[in-house]
């Protein structure tokens, strides 16, 4: 064995600061060193009440020892089977669980390791699912102009957020083309209480622009996360959307990740929305943050017309249906039934929104509390009455973030320049009443900080 040169025996200058390479190189993030329920401590010893589960995905909270003991168990007996030599028991108990859970013929999963490979495999899926049914120009994916589905290159091509597009443009196809449901800055200009839902509409449009035999599907979050700040559409707007693809042979593909396993106070958000998606992704809360892993629900049908030609479904992944992950999303979903952790997401979830909407009166900057569940958001403007946004070289959101981080609380900014200016919170399904009541006065301080800083006219 070759002796290195002594100039590659020098001590790196770095080693005494840090070798993992953080999102924003010039910030100095706290380094969590533990958690247990909606708290997370640093190695300084300071708690923060995690009010946004991170990014919506810790949803069981930290430290739970049953799921730990589940995830020592299982690994204890088989952590790494290949899906294309081996089934495995774990995988095969999360899909029957999940499948029985989800509505109508969502009948198959498949298992990927993130939402972004979630809706990479949903793309593939769909332009497969066309080819086995002799239409292979049915090709495009359309998606939302305010919508995020993921950071992969065929995710981000159907997710209209153009914060985190540009840096990619020649790579990325321009699929995101519809407007969005967002009733506060309706982009048709109309009053919520009396538009006839222009918004579901605009996709028929949409598709009579490419051509309803260039699509292959549609894409949608029941609500909008990261892209807009928890933006909850119309009542009757998914059920329109569902018939629009229909009666023009497209598939409806539902973007759960943020809104699966429990998050708006039922399993899946598509059944407030009374719809079944002929593709429904899962990610975040399916492993309550302890796992990395995804899903994609198909609907029978779809199966059945792969069956009748090749057999064959797109290809995986190395960890696809990995059998430690499965156990511990298996687990994830034992807990919630068990500890009737829904209940407590409808009962938690009304008097979050009741808090915030307290907020928002007390509050000239906080408007437009909307949500559902424990997953709510509200917006930063400079005037009320004339709904003007902050200029978004201030960075609002940005600024409040920090301002409930000098008071112990973790919320999530989010929302598409110019009008980047929404914040999400979402704390832990497992949240208790007192811990709500804890977070809103935390928030409160947070605003009155904000205010004093910023939001002066």
């Amino acid at each position: 064995m070759a002796i290195p040169a002594a100039a590659d025996m020098t001590p790196n200058p770095r080693a005494e600061s840090s070798y993992l390479l953080k999102p924003n190189l010039s910030t100095n993030y706290p380094v969590v060193d533990r958690g247990e329920g909606p708290y997370l401590f640093d190695t300084a010893g300071r708690r923060y009440f995690d009010g946004s589960s991170g990014a919506m995905t810790a949803n069981l909270g930290h430290g739970l020892k049953e799921i730990a003991d589940q995830m020592a168990t299982q690994a204890a007996t088989v952590a790494f089977t290949f899906r294309n030599q081996f089934s495995n028991v774990a995988a095969e108990e999360l899909a029957r669980k999940l499948c029985q859970l989800a509505p109508g013929d969502l009948d198959r999963a498949f298992f990927v390791n993130s939402g972004s490979e979630a809706s990479e495999y949903a793309i593939r899926m769909s332009i497969h699912y066309w080819k086995e049914r002799g239409k292979p120009n049915k090709t495009r994916i359309l998606g939302r102009l305010t919508s995020y589905h993921g950071m992969t290159m065929g995710a981000l091509s159907i997710s209209g957020h153009a914060g985190r597009r540009p840096d990619y443009g020649p790579l990325l196809h321009d699929f995101a083309s519809v407007p969005p449901a967002y009733c506060y800055r309706c982009p048709f200009g109309l009053d919520p209480d009396g538009c006839a839902t222009e918004c579901a509409d605009a996709w028929e449009t949409a598709i009579a622009a490419h051509g309803a035999d260039s699509v292959a599907a549609v894409i949608a979050e029941p609500i909008v996360g990261a892209a807009g700040g928890v933006l909850v559409p119309p009542p009757d707007y998914f059920r329109r959307l569902r018939k629009i693809c229909d009666r023009h042979d497209i598939l409806l593909i539902a973007d759960e990740v943020i809104t699966g396993i429990g998050r708006t106070g039922a399993w899946f958000a598509s059944a407030h929305e009374g719809i079944v998606p002929d593709l429904l992704l899962l990610a975040k809360g399916m492993s309550a943050g302890y796992t990395p892993m995804a899903a994609v629900l198909v609907r029978q049908r779809i199966v059945d017309a792969i069956a009748r030609g090749s057999g064959s479904v797109p290809f995986g992944h190395t960890f696809s249906a990995n059998p430690l992950s499965a156990s511990i999303c298996a687990s994830v979903i034992d807990y919630i039934e068990r500890n009737d952790v829904l209940d407590n997401v409808n009962a938690r979830g009304a008097e979050l929104r009741d808090g915030l909407a307290a907020l928002s009166q007390r509050h000239a900057c906080m408007v437009d509390v909307r949500g559902r569940g424990l997953l709510w958001g509200f917006e930063l403007v400079r005037d009320r009455a004339s709904r003007r946004p902050f200029d978004a070289g201030l960075n609002a959101a940005g600024k409040l973030v920090a301002a409930c981080l000098d008071h112990g609380l973790v919320v999530y900014p989010a929302g598409i320049a110019p009008l980047n200016n929404a914040i999400i919170v979402a704390p832990p399904l497992i949240v208790s009443a007192e811990q709500v009541t804890e977070l809103l006065a935390k928030l409160g301080s947070a605003l009155r900080d904000f205010e004093a800083g910023i939001a002066a006219p």
